[in-house]
C-alpha cells in the first residue's frame, strides 16, 4: 500500500495492490455500506470513503450492518477443467487459475488437482562454479592457452559453431604464434638485432646529411629480462590472450546453460500439451473440452453447476450457451433447467414478455448477461446491477421483452432521455443504432462471450 499527496492541498491518496476478486469485493462491499447508510448530500464517493476509514479506523464504533457483496464470475468450461482460457470477474479479465482458485475458496472443492510437475531438466545442468571458469594459466604460452584444469575451450567453441577440425587448427596456429612470439622475444634479448647494417637508401639524393655519431660499443646486457616497455607489451599480450579465453569460455558456458534451459522448457511445453490441461486448453468447443479433461475435473465440475445459491454462492451457477462463430449469447440456463431441455426435447428460449414495466427475473438476467457493459457506442462501463435496463419503445407501447430492452451505464440512460434529437433504434437480434442530431449513425452490437 501506498500513499501520496493529491493535488488537491490537504487531501492525499492511499492506493493498494489486491488481487482482482479482492479489490472487486472491497469496492462492493463499501459501495453497499454507503447504500444502506440515509442520504446526507455527500456523494457516494464520500460516503464509501468514510465507511473504509470507519471500519479500518473506528472499528468497534461504527455500527455499520454486515453486507453481502456479489461478483460477477465468467469463465469458459476449459478454464472450469483445467484449461488456461481467459476469465473475467466484474469485467476484469483474470487468469483461469484466478477464478478456480476463488471457486474453491467460495465452495470448499478445489475443481482441478494439479500435479506438481516433473523435473524434466538434465542431471547435468547444475550451474558449474564460475570462478573455475575464468580462471587461467598465464605461464602456459602466449595467446591465451592453456586453461586451468581440464577446462578446454574446443567443446565450448563447438557450442559456438566452430567444428573439432577448425578447433585444431586454431589451436596449431595459435601454438605457432606462441613460438613466433617466443623467438622474437628470445633475440631482442639477446641484441640480435642491435648489431644490423643502417637500412640502405635507394633515393637518388641519397642518405640524408646526419651528424657522424661517435662508434660505442653496444652497452653489456643484463643477465635476466629487462622490465621495459618490450616486456610490458608483451605481458599485455598475455593478458589479453587470458581474457579471451576466459570470455570464450563463460560465454560457452553460458551457452550451454541457456541450451539447457530451451530443452527444458521444450519438455515442459510437450509434457503440458499432452496432459489433460493441454488437451482442454487446444480444444475448439465445449464437447471436445468435456472429453479431454479428466474424470476427477468432470466430476467437480458436475458439482460445481449442481450446487444451489448459499454460502459462498449468492446465486446457483449459470450456463451461457453461446454461437460458435460469432459468440452471441443464445440462451442463459442452469444444469437443472439444461437436463430437462434435454429430457424433454423442448430446447432453450429466450425468456418471454413481463407483463409489467419492470423485466422478471429471468429476463432481466439474461439481458444483462448479453449486455454486460454500457451499449451507447465508446462506452465500456459496466451496466449496473439494479436498473438501467431502457425500454427501446417506451412502455406500455413497447413491451417488456428481450428485443425491447438495453443496458445503459447511468450517464447514457439519462442522456437517451434528455438530449434532443438523439435517437436510439434497437434491433430484435440486439443490435443498437445510435443516430446524433447532425445525421451520424454508430451501431454497437452486444459484445461476444
Amino acid at each position: 500500500m501506498t500513499a501520496r499527496p493529491d493535488r488537491c492541498e490537504g487531501m492525499s491518496v492511499v492506493s493498494a495492490l489486491l488481487t482482482t476478486p479482492e479489490a472487486a469485493a472491497l469496492v462492493a462491499a463499501l459501495g453497499a455500506y454507503a447504500d444502506a447508510l440515509p442520504a446526507d448530500g455527500r456523494s457516494r464517493g464520500q460516503t464509501m470513503a468514510d465507511c473504509l476509514l470507519d471500519l479500518v479506523l473506528r472499528p468497534s464504533e461504527t455500527g455499520l450492518p454486515p453486507v453481502q457483496v456479489v461478483l460477477s464470475v465468467i469463465a469458459p468450461l476449459g478454464a472450469l477443467l483445467g484449461g488456461d482460457q481467459p476469465c473475467e470477474i466484474d469485467g476484469q479479465v483474470v487468469p483461469a487459475e484466478t477464478v478456480r482458485a476463488l471457486l474453491a475458496a467460495l465452495t470448499g472443492h478445489p475443481l482441478v488437482t494439479t500435479a506438481a510437475p516433473a523435473d524434466t531438466a538434465p542431471a547435468d545442468t547444475a550451474p558449474a562454479d564460475t570462478a573455475n571458469i575464468a580462471k587461467t594459466d598465464s605461464g602456459s604460452g602466449r595467446g591465451g592457452q592453456g586453461a586451468a584444469g581440464d577446462d578446454s575451450p574446443l567443446g565450448d567453441q563447438a557450442l559456438l559453431g566452430v567444428t573439432a577440425a577448425e578447433a585444431a587448427r586454431y589451436e596449431a596456429e595459435a601454438g605457432e604464434l606462441a613460438a613466433w612470439w617466443a623467438e622474437m622475444e628470445r633475440r631482442v634479448l639477446a641484441g640480435e638485432f642491435d648489431a644490423e647494417p643502417p637500412p640502405q637508401f635507394i633515393d637518388e639524393d641519397g642518405p640524408p646529411d646526419l651528424p657522424a655519431r661517435p662508434h660505442s660499443a653496444p652497452p653489456p646486457h643484463p643477465a635476466g629480462p629487462p622490465d621495459g616497455w618490450w616486456a610490458r607489451a608483451d605481458r599485455a599480450v598475455d593478458d589479453a590472450g587470458d581474457a579471451v579465453l576466459a570470455a570464450q569460455q563463460a560465454l560457452g558456458h553460458a551457452h550451454r546453460l541457456v541450451s539447457t534451459a530451451a530443452r527444458a522448457d521444450a519438455a515442459d511445453e510437450a509434457a503440458w500439451a499432452h496432459s489433460a490441461a493441454g488437451r482442454v486448453t487446444a480444444a475448439p468447443d465445449a464437447l471436445t473440452a468435456l472429453g479431454a479433461a479428466t474424470d476427477q475435473a468432470r466430476r467437480a465440475l458436475a458439482g460445481l453447476l449442481a450446487s444451489t445459491g448459499g454460502g459462498g454462492l449468492a446465486d446457483r451457477p449459470r450456463l451461457v450457451l453461446t454461437d460458435a462463430l460469432t459468440g452471441a449469447l443464445l440462451a442463459l440456463t442452469d444444469l437443472p433447467a439444461l437436463r430437462r431441455a434435454a429430457t424433454t426435447g423442448v430446447g432453450l428460449r429466450v425468456p418471454g414478455v413481463t407483463a409489467g414495466y419492470r423485466p422478471g427475473v429471468a429476463l432481466d438476467r439474461h439481458v444483462r448477461a448479453r449486455d454486460r457493459r454500457c451499449r451507447f457506442p465508446g462506452c465500456r462501463r459496466r451496466v449496473p446491477r439494479s436498473g438501467e435496463l431502457d425500454h427501446a419503445v417506451p412502455w406500455p407501447a413497447g413491451p417488456t421483452a428481450a428485443g425491447n430492452l438495453t443496458g445503459y451505464c447511468t450517464g447514457h440512460h439519462r442522456g437517451k432521455h434528455q438530449a434532443p434529437s438523439w435517437r436510439h433504434t434497437l434491433a430484435p437480434d440486439g443490435t443498437l443504432t445510435v443516430t446524433t442530431p447532425s445525421g451520424l449513425t454508430a451501431t454497437t452490437e452486444p459484445p461476444p462471450y
